[in-house]
């Protein structure tokens, strides 16, 4: 077996497999549309049926501010969703590129610490700024045009294991674990895709769960993209 094929398999097997733990805690999501949300919401009170009265009033989204120089932008497919899981995703995603696109996200990626350091682990030899604009350029390892356009070809399935998503470097593919993505919050969901689109960067991670692991690009980001979506 030549080194080449070696590498290849190695790193097939780090992207293969990312591991999350699952949360115990739910995070409410906000409404985009708040006065729909609000019709709604009433309804549901007055319509004197106990039994699907809302546990919380709706809540406005703080949309975060928008960097003047960012218009990163989605492609998005999905596979094997029904229609309220395809609603639920989307709806993340919608929120991830406005989060993708904020002065906030930037500012967190290039202020981004390991060890007292402005660094990610396992960086590629570059720096958060240089990752912040690969981000945005958005030019995938198998499709290197820059074109600020997000890739996404996503496949739902279901595994009773402690793998949330997997994907391999030969395709374009990210697969989610719905053992996972049904109880996720957006921001966790947004958090798993931006993970594995990460990778189709180029961008790998130890598949041991390391301390080092965290502080890995796809693991940084993804982690920077749930507190943000989620603080919304």
């Amino acid at each position: 077996m030549t080194k080449k094929i070696l590498a290849s398999l190695i790193f097939s097997l780090i992207l293969s497999s990312c591991q999350e733990p699952a949360p115990n805690t739910q995070t409410q999501a906000c409404s985009m549309d708040i006065e729909q949300a609000m019709r709604e919401y009433d309804e549901l009170m007055n319509d004197n049926d106990p039994t699907n009265d809302p546990e919380q009033m709706p809540r406005e989204c703080n949309i975060p501010d928008r960097e003047p120089s960012s218009n990163l932008t989605f492609k998005v497919e999905l596979q094997d969703f029904n229609v309220e899981q395809e609603e639920k995703m989307r709806e993340a995603l919608r929120r991830a590129q406005i989060v993708l696109n904020s002065s906030q996200f930037r500012q967190r990626v290039l202020n981004h610490t390991y060890n007292g350091e402005k660094v990610f682990v396992e960086n590629d030899g570059k720096s958060n700024e240089e990752i912040y604009y690969s981000i945005m350029e958005a030019a995938e390892t198998l499709m290197p045009e820059i074109d600020e356009e997000m890739d996404l070809d996503i496949t739902l399935y279901y595994r009773n294991n402690s793998t949330v998503g997997y994907t391999y470097p030969n395709t374009t593919r990210i697969w989610v674990n719905s053992k996972f993505f049904n109880t996720y919050t957006l921001g966790q969901v947004a958090a798993n895709a931006v993970h594995e689109w990460t990778h189709k960067l180029g961008y790998g991670h130890s598949y041991n769960n390391t301390p080092e692991r965290p502080y890995s690009v796809p693991y940084g980001v993804g982690t920077i993209i749930k507190e943000l979506v989620d603080g919304m």
